[in-house]
């Protein structure tokens, strides 16, 4: 499966190129049906594309004003980015209105989760499949039957293994765990469930 990411393509563009680009996206945003909360942003476009334009363009240019205009305009691209990214939702025709470039990335599979019965009775080991070191495991659980809406979050630590304690013997538990990677959640793993001993 594909996932449609939005592009924003100014690096290396010097400020008559930002402005430009800024232009385009205006332009494409304004009067946009299917994306009227990226286009909410486009005043804030307007004014930040002025004073750039005005920066730029000034009997005697200042440096400092074109770098903080250049930079507000890129802020404000940015935020529209997102916001228009959310509204595509994986729509190429909408993505390509947008304005902004597209290209296409992998959507990343679940990892396979190794959860087994603890040398304890009412124990279950948890084994995260992201190896290496990473800022963050987010472990959950959740009794049987399963219910996408019922996990629980049961601890979040920097280990890539956690034991669990405190199960009621006979029951049966599912597990799963995510990574958080440099402020980045990674997808949660499939479930795997264990008939606690």
């Amino acid at each position: 499966m594909r996932q449609i990411k939005l592009v924003l393509g100014i690096e290396g563009l010097d400020p008559s190129g930002i402005e430009v680009s800024a232009g385009t996206i205006e332009n494409s945003l304004t009067g946009n049906a299917a994306l009227p909360n990226s286009a909410s942003y486009l005043p804030m476009l307007s004014a930040g594309k002025l004073a750039l334009h005005n920066a730029i363009h000034a009997t005697h240019p200042d440096p400092l004003a074109i770098k903080n205009a250049q930079q507000y305009v890129v802020k404000v691209l940015n935020v529209i980015k997102s916001a228009a990214e959310l509204e595509c939702d994986n729509d190429e025709v909408k993505a390509t209105s947008s304005g902004f470039a597209i290209k296409q990335v992998g959507i990343p599979k679940p990892k396979i989760f190794n959860a087994t019965q603890g040398s304890l009775s009412g124990t279950v080991d948890l084994i995260s499949p992201y190896a290496g070191s990473h800022a963050a495991y987010v472990w959950e659980m959740i009794a049987d039957p399963i219910n996408a809406n019922t996990w629980q979050q049961i601890k979040v630590t920097n280990n890539t293994s956690y034991t669990i304690t405190g199960l009621t013997a006979g029951n049966k538990y599912w597990f799963r765990v995510k990574a958080i990677v440099q402020d980045i959640e990674q997808p949660y793993t499939d479930p795997h469930m264990v008939h606690v001993v």
